[in-house]
This record gives structure tokens, C-alpha cells and sequence, in this order.
């Protein structure tokens, strides 16, 4: 104020009375921007939603998910093509065509004698059988594998998708219950304060009293600024997470709660997961897979048999012809393919062999995660029931140190005191909170059951 009032004596034209106006303007502009809310954010639409409902909405709207969706479909395209190869073939044969024949190979003789042209019509189906073929059939069951193997994948990336909206939503919580217990501070902040002014006032309490309590609030009220900062900003992350229209927010409907939860067995929950967690399911169709392949392809050593048959209108002539038919019996039996069978089933080995390498990984990885998961959950558990106290024994300090204080018997340092304990406690017991609803969730990831757990 004593700059901008410097400046206006020291400029007495009328320009300067206009720039000064000008600035003030400016500021003032400034000032309601960065005060006010802007519009969007008051016309912002609240849209209320469970962790359920995040769930379902986030895996209805998730790239990943659909391009997981899309791949089941591909090999199920793939699986009905295998298929087809087993199953009989029909086909309309129409043909007109010109020939000549040597009479000597049809009634014999001593010299070859050309007869014709001829000009001739063939019109009708023809229809072919695969009697054995081992080789299409292990294709096509190794192309049912690849659809089981699909499946267990999207599988997978919905438990991926689902732990990611439940850790989100976790999170917001988090960020929700600490500004509820900013403002409940906050409110207990002023009491104490009006509490130390009318003591003053009274002639019982002190100057510093009220100086104490006074910074106490302020200090409440940052801590109130910076945890609604926080929960703004752990809503937009969840409102991005589910692809929420541009105008709507999340609301969340569920609270963080501690539950009682039956006990766990780790060598239970690894011999549960080993068995559910749809990565490891994944493997075993891709492994069956391979190892079809690999028989599919020592198995082209083998036979084929086939039969296939024609029903014809011949003629030279449109209207003047008869019927006519033929089948025949084929068997194929392979003598040399110059190491092509060899490699295909020495390529289709080594994928064998690399599924299983890979099988080994996710096996130690699925391990690891259950016995953290399991031992965090355990230790949250203690956390909680410790936190709990904690902020029982806050809130009896809090309350006899402002009777103590009230009746004159002591100093409101022991109230700003219990206050900082009771800040503290607070966020002990929403931390612990926190860590136990995301530390079941991770055992549910882990275990591969969190979305059976949170989404239905």
C-alpha cells in the first residue's frame, strides 16, 4: 500500500492516475482468480459412485481391456478355422473347356491317333472328407488352448485394471478421511482459542495463552488447506483413472473400515494362487498349447487319408448332356521332406521350453507377492488396533488438559500439546486404516480372487 501510494504522489498526470487504475484492476482480477473457483469447478457434477460401481465402470471403458477382449475373439476366429480343416468341404464346380485325346490311350493300337477337339461342359458340387489326419487335429486342439489362453489373460488384465481402481479409490479415501479430521482439528483449534480469549477476558488466563492457541489454529487451518489440496487432486486422479466425462467427479459412497478377517495360511493362499491367478492359468493352456504343436508337428511322419467325390452335368452342348460321377479314395504317406519335420517340431520344442522358463518366473513372483501381501496385512492389522488406542488416550489428553487449563491449574502449553498428539494420532489411525484396506487388496491381487473380492 505505501509503494502504490509513493507512486501516485510522484506521478500527477493524468496517465499516470490511468496506469495506476489500470494495475489496481489488474490485481484485483488476479486476486478472484485465484480465490474464487472458476466455473467449471463449481458447475462440476458429482457423480456418486461405489468401489463397485469404479470397478465396473473402469473395465467397461479400459483400452486394455477391450484389446483383450478383441485378441479372445482373434483366436476364437482362429480355433473355428482349425476347425474347418476337419470338417467337409462342398464346392460348385462349373467349367467349360476344350479337348482332344489320343484314341491310342483310351482303346490301344499300334499308333497314336488324335480325336477331337471336343468342347465340353462340367457343371456341378464336389465334396471332399478328412478321414485321418492327426496333424489338423492337434492344430485345432492346440488352437482351443490358444482360445482357453486368451481368456486367462483378459483375464488377467482385469485383475490388473481392478487393482489399480481399488488402489486409487484407496487412496482418495485416504485423502478424504484426512481432511475430515483437518476440519474436525480445526474446529476444535477454535474452541480452544475462544476458549483461551474468554479466560483473558476473565482475568484467569494470559496473554500467551491466547498467542498459543491462536498459532495452534492457524496452524490447523494450513494443515486443513494442504489436506484439501490433497484430496483434490487424489479425486482427479481417480476421475482420470476411470475416463470420466470432461464435467463430472467422482463421489465417493464407501468409507475405509477395519473388519475382522479369517485367518490366513501362507502355504494355503501360494497353493490357492498357484492354481487361480489367471497369469498362471494363461501358462498352462499356452503350455498344452505347445505341447499339441510340438506332437502336431511329429505327427505330419503319419498317413493322411482322404475321400472326395463328384456329382456332374456333362455335355458338349447345354441341352444335350447326362450325369455323371466320381469319388476316389486318397493316401498320403510322407518319405522325405528334407528336414522340414524335423525343424517345425524342433521350433515348436524350444516354444515348450520357453513357456516353461517362463512358468518358473511367475510361479517365484506369485510367491513373493502372497508372503508380503500376507505379512503386511498382518502387521496393518496390529497397526490398526494400535492406532485406535492412540487416538483414544489423544482425545482424554486433549479433554483433561482443557479442564485443566479451564479450572487454572495449568497452562494451555499442556492443551497445544495434547492438540499436536491428538494431529498425530489422527493420522496414525487413518495411515493405518489406509494400509489395511490396501494391504487386503493386495492379498486378494496377489491370490488372483480382487476383483471376485471388490467388483461383484
Amino acid at each position: 500500500m505505501q509503494f502504490g501510494s509513493s507512486m501516485r504522489t510522484t506521478r500527477n498526470t493524468s496517465g499516470a492516475s490511468f496506469v495506476d487504475s489500470a494495475c489496481w484492476m489488474i490485481c484485483a482480477a488476479l486476486i478472484l482468480t485465484i480465490v474464487c473457483p472458476s466455473a467449471d469447478a463449481q458447475t462440476a457434477v458429482k457423480r456418486p459412485l461405489s468401489i463397485k460401481q469404479a470397478i465396473q465402470l473402469a473395465l467397461n471403458e479400459n483400452p486394455l481391456r477391450r484389446a483383450a477382449s478383441l485378441s479372445v475373439s482373434e483366436r476364437r476366429q482362429e480355433k473355428d478355422v482349425a476347425r474347418s480343416a476337419l470338417l467337409p468341404q462342398a464346392t460348385l464346380i462349373a467349367a467349360q473347356g476344350v479337348k482332344s485325346f489320343n484314341m491310342q490311350n483310351i482303346i490301344g493300337g499300334p499308333n497314336p491317333t488324335r480325336i477331337g477337339p471336343f468342347q465340353s461342359i462340367d457343371v456341378g458340387p464336389a465334396t471332399s472328407i478328412t478321414l485321418f489326419n492327426l496333424p489338423l487335429l492337434r492344430r485345432y486342439q492346440a488352437s482351443r488352448e490358444d482360445v482357453r489362453t486368451a481368456v486367462s489373460q483378459e483375464s488377467a488384465t482385469r485383475e490388473q485394471i481392478t487393482a489399480i481402481v481399488v488402489a486409487r479409490y484407496f487412496i482418495a479415501l485416504r485423502a478424504t478421511a484426512n481432511r475430515e479430521a483437518a476440519a474436525a482439528r480445526v474446529q476444535l483449534a477454535q474452541r480452544l482459542y475462544d476458549q483461551a480469549a474468554h479466560l483473558q477476558k476473565t482475568g484467569v488466563g494470559t496473554e500467551i495463552d491466547v498467542l498459543r492457541a491462536q498459532v495452534e489454529l492457524q496452524n490447523e487451518k494450513q494443515r486443513l488447506i494442504d489436506a484439501d489440496a490433497q484430496h483434490n487432486s487424489a479425486i482427479y486422479a481417480l476421475g482420470q483413472v476411470l475416463d470420466l466425462p470432461v464435467g463430472q467427479e467422482p463421489e465417493l459412497t464407501d468409507v475405509m473400515e477395519f473388519y475382522n478377517l479369517r485367518a490366513f495360511s501362507a502355504r494355503d493362499l501360494i497353493a490357492e494362487a498357484l492354481q487361480d491367478r489367471p497369469e498362471i492359468r494363461a501358462l498352462d493352456s499356452a503350455e498344452r498349447a505347445a505341447n499339441l504343436r510340438t506332437k502336431a508337428a511329429r505327427d505330419q511322419r503319419l498317413p493322411t487319408l482322404q475321400i472326395s467325390g463328384a456329382v456332374d452335368y456333362q455335355a458338349r452342348k447345354p441341352d444335350d448332356g447326362l450325369g455323371a460321377y466320381g469319388y476316389s479314395i486318397g493316401l498320403k504317406v510322407p518319405l522325405w521332406t528334407s528336414g522340414r519335420i524335423k525343424a517345425q517340431e524342433e521350433e515348436a520344442k524350444l516354444e515348450e521350453l520357453k513357456i516353461a522358463e517362463q512358468r518358473r518366473e511367475v510361479e517365484s513372483v506369485v510367491e513373493q507377492q502372497v508372503k508380503t501381501a500376507l505379512d503386511q496385512l498382518n502387521a496393518a492389522r496390529q497397526a490398526v488396533r494400535v492406532a485406535e488406542l492412540g487416538l483414544n488416550l489423544a482425545h482424554q489428553e486433549v479433554e483433561r488438559a482443557q479442564r485443566r487449563f479451564e479450572a487454572g491449574v495449568g497452562t494451555n502449553v499442556e492443551v497445544t500439546t495434547a492438540q499436536d498428539a491428538l494431529a498425530r494420532a489422527d493420522d496414525n489411525r487413518i495411515e493405518a486404516l489406509y494400509r489395511f484396506n490396501q494391504d487386503r487388496a493386495d492379498l486378494a491381487r496377489s491370490v488372483g480372487h480382487v476383483e471376485d473380492v471388490y467388483g461383484k
